[in-house]
């Protein structure tokens, strides 16, 4: 660079100093011309990057690279984010300013059209320009961004066209043919075109995002919608609106759900749409009256407003106040405690002075990385999909955020018992919420699809009672804390224990079996008569003979054969298997009966005196 070169060629004059300088004196001179020079140069350079360049006129272009940049602002450490400025105003030279360009993520490659607060610092030595602190507080293509090479053009036609790298239409400001004739960021941090007469055509002021700066209003009918997190400015789940009644906050799911219900009562006394405002730091409410009047409601906390300042709807859904000189303050702590915000405790979490618990049987989970965000989830929980029979599980003097809207609740006017089953019959229902007075038979049932923070503060804050019942899985109980890996490790041992419990019972009936068998042969062979050589070798058909008379002489005649049978026995064209052990046999003497199961046969009872 020059700066070098004329460094070493100071730096080799200075090593022949002596007599060389009074004969060249016409070399010196030239040199210190340089010198002078490139100090005049490096002044500009400062000047011209310390002053800003807030307008431009019709039939300008701009794209999306750093070619086409005035100025790029320098990437911190913790981020990959970059602003190629396309206008800077710089309010007194005060190196804190507004700017309008593209914001890019280097890392996504995601650019967005925005106007930012930007805070500028320069490296006299390397000229490079440092813009750090950016606060980006309104964007043009939110959810629709666009990439490296996008254009940006104010067309003759007096509209602010922005197209993607491929041609295609994103955003523009709809100002063809509205004698619009150049584009100026103002000193507010107010983006605008202007007509000859300096009349304003359009604003972004008219089209805020999440953010409020000083003197901008957020009109009835608008609302305020929080980015996902801090680095994300695509639309969140939140948002902030305002109507002819009052001010609302919601959390967005299938169906909007109310946690702020600011209602302002009175008779409206201007013609003018209601509206809010920034105001030396506090939040304005103009619902029922119009400047120059006194706004109807200050929502308000001690601020330092010396320093620019601006309103932020953040992504967990506070109002919040900022400024470079103290710590953000939130604007409706009067209003809003800390449980009473949706995702305070995240799904099913439980909420009490700010401190977060699990309901029994639920666990806590984190789902986000930097371990900010957390929520309580079920084992096994029942869905439309896995049939399992859902059961609830009561948590008294349980509020929730919702109960803020008169019109939330899926029923209205019914028993708590009938609450608790249209649930059981919704297989899209998470809990059954009832809300009464003093009465269980007569209350309003909310069925959210989605169950968020609930509020376990019990009835210091509401003179309403209330029951939350949350849907689970009936065989949960028996598997309550327990991982699915151990839940399945149980189950093998359980069942192998089982099945080996009925293999030992088998192999006991069997081994009994064939004990009574084997006992009822004994006690046939002791009555075959020892003395008749005929028995005695023959005892298998005595034996057979035996059986034969002991099922015809049962005392149930039902269970005796018939001689038929009896002869196809003797035959052996059919097979005989009777059991001893339950035949009760009648003497021939008629004087006693005996079980063969529990008593000894003797000759003289099978064959009577001798």
């Amino acid at each position: 660079m020059i700066h070098e070169l004329i460094f070493q060629a100071f730096t080799e004059r200075s090593e022949s100093f002596t007599p060389q300088i009074m004969m060249t004196p016409w070399k010196n001179l030239l040199l210190l011309f340089i010198i002078f020079l490139y100090s005049a140069n490096l002044l500009t350079a400062q000047y011209d990057a310390d002053h800003d360049y807030p307008s431009a006129q019709l039939s300008t272009s701009w794209t999306n690279n750093n070619f086409s940049a005035i100025n790029i602002t320098k990437p911190s450490d913790s981020s990959q984010l970059i602003m190629r400025i396309i206008l800077l105003n710089l309010p007194s030279g005060s190196g804190i300013g507004f700017a309008f360009g593209f914001l890019s993520n280097l890392s996504s490659g995601s650019s967005f059209l925005a106007a930012a607060s930007v805070r500028i610092r320069r490296d006299f030595l390397t000229e490079y320009v440092h813009r750090s602190d950016v606060e980006v507080f309104w964007l043009a293509n939110r959810n629709k961004p666009v990439h490296e090479n996008a254009t940006l053009l104010l067309h003759t036609n007096g509209d602010l066209i922005l197209r993607d790298v491929d041609g295609a239409l994103v955003w523009s400001t709809n100002t063809s043919n509205m004698s619009v004739v150049g584009l100026q960021m103002l000193e507010t941090g107010n983006l605008v075109l202007q007509d000859g007469n300096n009349r304003t055509i359009w604003q972004s002021f008219d089209h805020p995002t999440d953010t409020l700066l000083p003197g901008q209003k957020l009109m009835a009918g608008q609302k305020l919608v929080a980015r996902v997190s801090a680095n994300d400015w695509n639309e969140g789940r939140f948002y902030l609106s305002v109507t002819s009644e009052g001010l609302f906050a919601f959390y967005k799911s299938n169906v909007p759900r109310m946690y702020l219900n600011f209602t302002v009562y009175g008779i409206k006394e201007s013609e003018q749409p209601s509206y809010i405002r920034s105001v030396n730091g506090t939040l304005a409410l103009y619902m029922l009256s119009a400047e120059p009047s006194e706004p109807d409601v200050v929502l308000s906390r001690p601020v330092d407003n010396t320093a620019i300042g601006y309103m932020r709807f953040d992504s967990d859904g506070h109002f919040r106040f900022y400024n470079d000189s103290m710590e953000p303050v939130d604007l409706l702590t009067d209003v809003l405690q800390e449980c009473d915000y949706p995702s305070i405790c995240g799904d099913y979490g439980l909420c009490s002075n700010g401190q977060c618990s699990c309901p029994a049987g639920f666990a806590r989970e984190l789902v986000s990385d930097d371990q900010s965000e957390s929520r309580c989830t079920e084992i096994n929980p029942p869905t439309c999909e896995n049939r399992i029979s859902p059961s609830l599980l009561q948590l008294q003097d349980v509020h929730y955020f919702n109960y803020v809207d008169p019109d939330a609740a899926d029923l209205k006017g019914i028993p708590m018992e009938s609450c608790k089953q249209a649930c059981l019959r919704n297989c899209t229902c998470k809990a059954a919420l009832f809300r009464f007075y003093y009465n269980i038979t007569h209350g309003n049932c909310f069925l959210p699809s989605q169950v968020l923070s609930l509020i376990n503060e019990r009835r210091e804050r509401n003179v309403y009672r209330s029951y939350a019942f949350i849907k689970i899985s009936d065989d949960r109980e028996s598997e309550r804390g327990l991982p699915t890996r151990t839940r399945v490790i149980i189950g093998v041992i359980v069942g192998t224990f089982l099945v080996v419990i009925l293999l030992a019972g088998f192999y006991i009936l069997r081994l009994r079996k064939k004990r009574d068998t084997e006992g009822e042969e004994e006690r046939l062979i002791d009555v075959v008569d020892k003395y008749s050589e005929d028995m005695q070798l023959h005892w298998s058909e005595v034996m057979q003979m035996m059986r034969v008379a002991v099922w015809c002489l049962q005392n149930d005649f039902n269970k005796r054969p018939s001689m038929s049978t009896v002869v196809k026995v003797l035959e052996g064209t059919i097979d005989f298997e009777a059991s001893l052990t339950d035949v009760t046999v009648t003497t021939i003497t008629g004087v006693t009966q005996e079980q063969f199961g529990t008593s000894e046969l003797s000759p003289s009872i099978l064959s009577g005196p001798r």
